[in-house]
C-alpha cells in the first residue's frame, strides 16, 4: 500500500483495480471457482489459500499467504500492428532493470476509466503493474512474467501507469 501511495505522489494513475473489475463482473468469478473446485480437470487454480476473489483469498493475498509480484518499465509497443488482436489490447513493456521485455493486457474497469485512461496506453510512458501469484492445478506450466517459476499464474492486481 505504500509503495501504491509513493507512485500516486509521483504522477502515476490507476487505470485497472482487479476488485473493481470483478466488481463490474461477478460471472468471471463463478466461472473461476467453478473449475477450481472440479477435481476431474487439471486446468485452473488450486485454490490452496481460497477461493478466488473471497474474503479469504484476499485476507492471504494480505497477509502474505498468496504471493505477490511487481514489474516497472517502459511501454515499447503496442499491438496495432496485429491484424489479429483489436488495437491497443496488448502493450509490450522494457522492463526497468532487465534486459527482457514482457506482454501485458489493456483492461478496463468500466467505460468512464475507459474514457478517462486510454490516452496513457502509448509508447514511452511507465507502467507499474502489481501481480498476485496464485497456483495452478497444473505445476509446469511456464508464463513470461516470472521466468523460472512454473505452475504460477501471474494475476494482474492493479496497473498503475505516468504520462511522459
Amino acid at each position: 500500500m505504500q509503495e501504491e501511495l509513493l507512485l500516486l505522489e509521483q504522477g502515476y494513475k490507476l487505470v485497472f483495480d482487479l476488485k473493481l473489475s470483478l466488481l463490474m463482473n461477478p460471472e468471471s468469478i463463478k466461472e473461476t471457482h467453478e473449475v477450481t473446485l472440479d477435481q476431474s480437470t487439471s486446468m485452473g487454480l488450486k485454490g490452496d489459500y481460497g477461493l478466488y476473489a473471497t474474503d479469504e483469498w484476499w485476507e492471504n493475498i494480505d497477509n502474505g499467504n498468496i504471493e505477490t509480484y511487481v514489474t516497472s518499465g517502459t511501454i515499447i509497443g503496442l499491438n496495432e500492428e496485429n491484424p489479429f488482436m483489436e488495437a491497443n489490447k496488448v502493450t509490450t513493456i522494457k522492463l526497468d532493470n532487465e534486459e527482457r521485455e514482457i506482454y501485458g493486457g489493456v483492461d478496463f474497469t468500466n467505460e468512464e476509466i475507459e474514457i478517462r485512461y486510454r490516452n496513457l496506453f502509448k509508447v514511452g510512458n511507465k507502467i507499474v503493474t502489481f501481480y498476485v501469484l496464485d497456483k495452478l492445478k497444473e505445476d509446469d506450466t511456464w508464463n513470461d512474467i516470472i521466468e523460472g517459476r512454473l505452475g504460477i499464474l501471474p494475476l494482474v492486481n492493479k496497473i498503475y501507469i505516468k504520462d511522459y
